[in-house]
């Protein structure tokens, strides 16, 4: 603990758990290391924004104030020893091209990987052909090795072999271009990484509230559209019931 009016755990970073995992991954998407400070800088527009910054500080024993900037919630802890410890996990000043994959223990990969994707990751629903809709996990980082080595550790972990990894370049508002990747599953491989991500929750563990709403919905759409035939669709929708349901009452309760 430090002595000055803020405080935190200073060594939170020091021990493997769930929640300490979990900052670490949404540290290598959306957080920055300077010289004195370990900071989080998160867009004004959703709530839940600043409702997960207020549960960072609380699993880190925090009473650093989340400020409201122009368009964005704030959160900066001043502490050498989590600065040290956070560097020597990967997590280094301009670490945008650079940043390595952290050595995670297996048993919280799932931790992390749901704070890289709250920070920089999606779920999507795509429209496909004929009536149908895919669900899509994605996630975005500058850094090629970083993205190299997710894919291999989801591959081992979930066996994960179909993927899409894409480079992408944007422009700034000054004109400058940079390059960058995205890497994305889909259907079946996407809905693995849904359980294994959400799943297992406990009670304390962290996760951002739009994307754990997103997840629920992605779910339903992959039971809708890829565990059932358009046919089958078809035919809940015309009854009102689902297809179980259906053929349980025409064997069972009108011998059909």
């Amino acid at each position: 603990w430090n002595r000055y009016t803020y405080r935190v755990n200073s060594n939170f970073f020091k021990t493997w758990t769930s929640q300490m995992s979990y900052i670490l991954g949404f540290t290598c998407a959306d957080g920055n290391v300077h010289k004195s400070t370990l900071a989080w800088d998160l867009s004004d527009k959703f709530e839940s924004n600043r409702q997960l910054l207020e549960n960072i500080n609380a699993v880190m024993t925090s009473n650093y104030p989340i400020k409201k900037r122009e368009s964005s919630y704030r959160l900066r802890i001043s502490n050498q020893i989590i600065l040290k410890d956070i560097q020597n996990l990967g997590i280094i000043p301009n670490k945008n091209k650079i940043l390595a994959f952290p050595n995670v223990p297996d048993i919280f990969l799932k931790d992390f990987l749901r704070g890289f994707l709250d920070g920089d990751g999606w779920i999507t629903i795509r429209s496909r052909k004929n009536d149908q809709k895919e669900i899509c996990i994605g996630f975005s980082n500058g850094s090629l090795s970083f993205m190299k080595m997710l894919i291999a550790r989801l591959k081992q972990q979930l066996n994960l072999s179909v993927h899409n990894l894409r480079e992408r370049r944007k422009i700034s508002t000054k004109g400058v271009t940079s390059k960058y990747y995205q890497l994305e599953y889909y259907s079946h491989n996407a809905f693995k990484l849904i359980k294994y991500m959400y799943d297992s929750l406990e009670e304390d563990d962290l996760y951002l509230g739009r994307k754990f709403q997103k997840q629920l919905k992605a779910r339903e759409i992959y039971s809708e559209h890829s565990l059932k035939s358009k046919c089958f669709r078809k035919k809940e929708k015309e009854f009102g019931n689902n297809m179980k349901d259906l053929l349980y009452e025409l064997m069972f309760i009108k011998n059909l």
